[in-house]
């Protein structure tokens, strides 16, 4: 549950961000969250995760959520926070149940201290990390790689459907682009993308997704880009109520599969299918109409640019024929 930057056209600079290996951070990141935890709303800790003793950290507390902070930082936890509460209470609203413990939210102030406090790689452009299991993610809050309110939604959907689920396994290619729908992405901005990689039949089968979802690289931004369109294409086709019913009956035991039958009506390769042929279907028609509309600006301003040089050559041919 990695919150990667993805590369992807006309979009932000760039990532393979988002969203891994879930459950990688280093026993130490938790045990300091404990500790804070258990130590008081304002008290400072000796050093935080990136082992930054000069400046402390705090919690913030609101209904549902605990945000660490660090000292001199208060405006972005505030945010945070503003946009943590407005997320939970979204997300719950869809999943169609209540947080069963509060989250905890630990704001790193930069993207350096996020990398050393998470272990991530040079390139790998991370900026959030959750672990449902201890309904506890780590967020690069400096926003200089991505928008802090999407990253902020996008790991609180990671682990809200953890709880809502009861802890049951999920597709990583369902959790991934459960968690791109609820964060707001635009599906738009990777259809060019997932446009090339389906007509050469490059895109990876969901089996492929569960068992090694990429981490990095044009590969991640294909499957979170295949993830989301999916998810979101099912949500949109499968009956009302759908969603919850899904989390509830994965939460009483049964298999993805099974509850994914039961909820929608469809099979999970049944879905797949449908939204293949959506892709080729009207739909198709829009990444043209895009492109026209942009040609025909061009040309407009081709237009504009002649037509103003066939004036100024009138005028100079005037100002000659005066001079007779």
């Amino acid at each position: 549950m990695l919150r990667l930057l993805r590369l992807r056209p006309r979009r932000r600079g760039a990532t393979l961000s988002p969203l891994h290996s879930t459950d990688r951070i280093g026993t130490s990141l938790w045990v300091f969250c404990l500790l804070l935890f258990m130590g008081g709303a304002s008290t400072p800790a000796r050093s935080g995760p990136g082992g930054d003793a000069a400046n402390p950290w705090l919690i913030l507390r609101e209904p549902g959520l605990e945000l660490l902070y660090q000292t001199g930082h208060e405006s972005v936890a505030r945010r945070a926070a503003r946009a943590a509460t407005a997320a939970i209470w979204r997300i719950s609203s869809e999943l169609g149940s209540e947080p069963d413990q509060p989250l905890m939210l630990v704001i790193h102030p930069t993207h350096q201290a996020f990398a050393r406090a998470v272990g991530s790689r040079r390139g790998q452009m991370i900026v959030g990390i959750a672990s449902g299991e201890r309904a506890v993610a780590h967020i690069d809050g400096s926003g200089a790689l991505a928008d802090l309110d999407e990253v902020i939604a996008h790991e609180v959907a990671h682990l809200l459907l953890a709880q809502a689920v009861g802890g049951a396994r999920v597709p990583r290619w369902f959790d991934e682009g459960y968690a791109e729908h609820a964060c707001g992405s635009l599906e738009w901005a990777s259809r060019e993308l997932l446009a090339d990689h389906l007509e050469m039949g490059r895109l990876a089968s969901l089996d492929e997704l569960s068992d090694s979802f990429p981490r990095d690289g044009q590969a991640a931004a294909v499957a979170y880009a295949q993830s989301h369109a999916l998810v979101a294409y099912l949500l949109r086709e499968a009956p009302a109520g759908a969603l919850p019913e899904l989390a509830r009956r994965l939460r009483a035991g049964e298999k993805f599969e099974n509850a994914v039958i039961a909820a929608t009506g469809m099979s999970v390769s049944a879905w797949d299918e449908a939204w293949r042929r959506d892709f080729h279907g009207p739909s198709r028609w829009y990444p043209w109409i895009a492109f026209l509309a942009g040609a025909s600006g061009i040309a407009m301003s081709l237009l504009c640019l002649l037509a103003y040089r066939a004036i100024r050559r009138r005028t100079e041919a005037l100002d000659e024929g005066d001079e007779y």
